[in-house]
């Protein structure tokens, strides 16, 4: 019903919206506009979580909310902010030494507006992984784990999170756009793994929002071209390795562990 009514309020909302300006895309636009489409997803996540039992409700909020207070979870988080913003970089670096990136020495330079920009974007990514992780990790996972082991409620989650990142056209992530469709899954898997192990959500979320920091800083400091990592393959199989390497060791838990159940 929650899946439903989404669909419906993305039509009349395109509908009022494009009544009023032509331009208007509600899975495209910036701004504003994101954060009416966000707003929407998070109310119907909500409706979605009407329908569950209340120890799922309860488990949710506890997972996506009362850390804030509950834990201290900002280290955790900026241990795993700093570590995937540097392996980016990294990756990045060595695109630059190959020769596929080149550096722009127009760009500008560092002044005060460059630094509000930039912690700006801090904000806006930190909301924003919180965001889809809520989505991902703390709502839907959790379901799919009420019914299944976690391996296959991961495979799923992870296929969910594929194909919504192109709403405007998500089979083109299994065809024509395949390999961005592979790093999102890969990315997906690793994100749900690292939620089994800790069962936390803002170790995620740190590592969400390390690898999506780089971007913003790119788009506001343009010194090197960007290029879309998620369709290298080298980032493929540096997802792999990593995920394979999770597996190795935490194999029991990645196998068995689940704390969600369809009882009340």
């Amino acid at each position: 019903m929650s899946a439903l009514s989404l669909f419906i309020s993305f039509f009349v909302v395109q509908a009022i919206g494009t009544f009023f300006n032509p331009q208007f895309d509600l899975l495209v636009s910036r701004g504003s506009v994101k954060v009416l489409f966000i707003s929407m997803v998070i109310a119907h996540v909500l409706l979605f979580l009407s329908f569950q039992s209340r120890s799922f409700m309860q488990s949710f909020l506890d997972r996506t909310l009362f850390f804030f207070v509950k834990e201290k979870w900002l280290a955790k988080f900026s241990l795993f902010f700093v570590t995937f913003f540097s392996l980016h970089s990294l990756v990045l670096l060595f695109f630059y030494i190959m020769g596929y990136v080149t550096y722009q020495p127009d760009w500008g330079t560092i002044n005060a507006m460059l630094v509000v920009k930039t912690l700006f974007g801090l904000l806006v990514v930190f909301m924003l992984a919180w965001t889809e992780e809520l989505i991902f990790r703390g709502a839907i996972y959790p379901y799919f784990a009420q019914f299944y082991k976690p391996t296959p409620s991961l495979l799923i989650t992870s296929f969910i999170f594929m194909i919504v990142h192109n709403l405007k056209d998500p089979l083109a992530l299994l065809t024509t756009e395949w390999r961005l469709g592979l790093g999102l899954f890969l990315l997906g898997v690793l994100l749900n793994q690292v939620f089994i192990i800790t069962g936390k959500l803002y170790t995620g979320m740190g590592l969400h929002a390390g690898l999506v920091f780089v971007k913003v800083v790119l788009r506001r400091a343009r010194f090197v071209d960007f290029i879309d990592l998620r369709q290298s393959h080298l980032v493929h199989f540096l997802f792999l390795i990593a995920i394979i390497s999770i597996f190795i060791r935490y194999r029991r838990e990645l196998l068995l562990k689940s704390s969600f159940s369809v009882k009340d």
